[in-house]
């Protein structure tokens, strides 16, 4: 059977990735992070190895940041957008924007969404419309952890 063109990201990449910001983020050693996002270290340095750097002491670091490709689902006017980001910092990006939506619809204070106004990930402008934000939520529309899209099911997260 064919594979499938879609540019989805498997499980592993994503929990890989996903050690690689708890280093960056939380300053977690290699092995600890892993744990923490049910892999492992040989996994890690498989799918994302060339962003590890080996310090002198032996221990791990991750790299600042990098242009590896990560398949989100970012939060746009028009709903979620499927879009590849092409670098740690727009993941960053499109991460903290869905923080700040969560955080506005706890609390109504459209403050949390002024930091992303007029910002783009992939291609798509973040939403930070509050009326058009309360609209989508009241729909159900709006998932907080739905950013990575992945290929769990033949699903695509979005």
């Amino acid at each position: 059977m064919p594979r499938s063109n879609k540019k989805i990201q498997s499980p592993a990449r994503s929990r890989a990735l996903a050690v690689l910001a708890r280093m960056r983020n939380r300053g977690e050693s290699l092995s600890e992070a892993a744990h923490l996002e049910h892999t492992t270290t040989a996994t890690v340095h498989k799918l994302v190895g060339k962003q590890l750097r080996r310090e002198a002491s032996g221990r791990y670091s991750a790299a600042p940041n990098d242009t590896l490709r990560r398949d989100l689902s970012v939060l746009g006017s028009e709903g979620y957008a499927s879009v590849t980001a092409r670098s740690s910092k727009q993941a960053q990006l499109a991460s903290e924007h869905l923080i700040a939506v969560g955080r506005f619809l706890r609390t109504g204070d459209d403050e949390w969404l002024k930091p992303f106004i007029g910002k783009h990930v992939g291609g798509v402008e973040l939403l930070t419309d509050s009326n058009r934000l309360r609209e989508l939520a009241d729909a159900g529309l709006v998932k907080l952890d739905a950013l990575y899209r992945t290929n769990r099911a033949g699903r695509d997260g979005t």
